[in-house]
């Protein structure tokens, strides 16, 4: 039998998972509610699609100001990424032809933001020359690096972890039990309740982040950032992908790693501990523990996203892919304009 030549035009939600399920299974998150889950008012989502109505790529849009301009831009948590879902055999031909119809041109706007995002992603590569060919002026700006782990080559080598890191890791645990039973706790968004985000928050209240004047990066002491994890948690696919553990000294919540696994790949979104625990490193006992549980399930990649490379250096990581932030602009002299700006973070 042959395929349908029109494909029925789907609700945004349906198309957005349906192309979420055709991407790189490493951004299978990137599902309806990762974007609804904020809770934005502005969110809309510009859809382009083949002539046989079939969707190739979905922009999921908010209104953000960046500097005197108001663009649109891809919604979603700033970690992993904030991709868009593209249906991974969408040629650069077909996708920019989506892009200029009318109504996704008009969605997106004289400027349009994705960002931050993975700058060697298949899915991205082909967005942005797709766009280009579409008419908009693409600026480009340096946010950082990822650190990721290559577990399956850290295990083949045989010395990750060290026998003396293994070593030094029971002194640790068995000082820390000194103050009271030490036990590690795994979750999941499809089970975790109140009692593991009030643990989280706890924690990252008392590390150093928490200490922070601006209250830091916190992902659950945040409540506006808790909320987000939360809702998007109702997604039953994207609740199986959440996960991470728990130490436990005695009644105390001490150390928490959180993130997300897709595809090949566990993103660490966020890990921390309690500074009163600080002598014996007990988010580096919960790290190796979370590496190694995800080496053990399968996992071939820790994503540790940006930052800090010398401690993650030391437990394994490397520098990997560079992670930009892209502004579309429609008008010529304003991409003009704008590039200087935009490529200083002025914008």
């Amino acid at each position: 039998m042959n395929a349908p030549s029109h494909f029925p035009v789907a609700e945004p939600t349906d198309a957005i998972d349906t192309l979420a399920e055709a991407d790189d299974p490493r951004r299978s998150f990137l599902r309806a509610r990762w974007f609804e889950a904020s809770g934005d008012p502005t969110l809309s989502t510009a859809i382009a699609r083949a002539p046989s109505g079939r969707p190739l790529a979905a922009l999921p849009l908010v209104t953000k100001s960046v500097g005197p301009l108001r663009v649109r831009q891809v919604a979603g948590a700033y970690w992993p990424f904030r991709g868009a879902p593209v249906d991974s055999a969408a040629s650069v031909d077909a996708l920019a032809e989506g892009l200029c119809k009318s109504g996704t041109a008009r969605a997106l706007g004289t400027v349009w933001r994705i960002g931050p995002v993975v700058a060697d992603d298949p899915s991205l590569v082909t967005l942005r020359n797709a766009a280009s060919q579409a008419g908009w002026h693409c600026l480009e700006r340096a946010v950082g690096a990822l650190f990721c782990l290559d577990l399956v080559a850290l295990r083949a080598s045989g010395t990750w972890p060290s026998t003396k890191g293994k070593q030094k890791d029971r002194w640790r645990v068995r000082q820390l039990e000194k103050s009271g039973p030490v036990r590690i706790e795994r979750f999941t968004g499809r089970d975790w309740t109140d009692r593991e985000r009030d643990a989280i928050a706890a924690i990252e209240a008392a590390s150093w982040v928490g200490q922070l004047d601006e209250g830091g990066d916190t992902k659950f002491a945040d409540p506006a950032l808790r909320r987000y994890w939360e809702h998007a948690s109702q997604d039953r696919t994207i609740a199986a992908m959440i996960g991470g553990f728990i130490l436990w000294v005695g009644d105390t919540p001490a150390a928490f790693t959180f993130g997300l696994e897709s595809g090949d790949t566990r993103y660490c979104i966020a890990n921390n501990f309690d500074r009163q625990f600080h002598k014996f490193s007990p988010g580096r006992v919960l790290l190796y523990h979370d590496f190694e549980d995800a080496a053990d399930r399968g996992f071939a990649r820790i994503d540790w996203g940006l930052g800090d490379g010398g401690y993650k250096s030391a437990m394994g990581a490397h520098a990997d892919a560079a992670v930009i932030d892209l502004l579309f602009v429609r008008n010529p002299l304003l991409a003009r304009i704008a590039a200087p700006l935009w490529r200083r973070g002025s914008a």
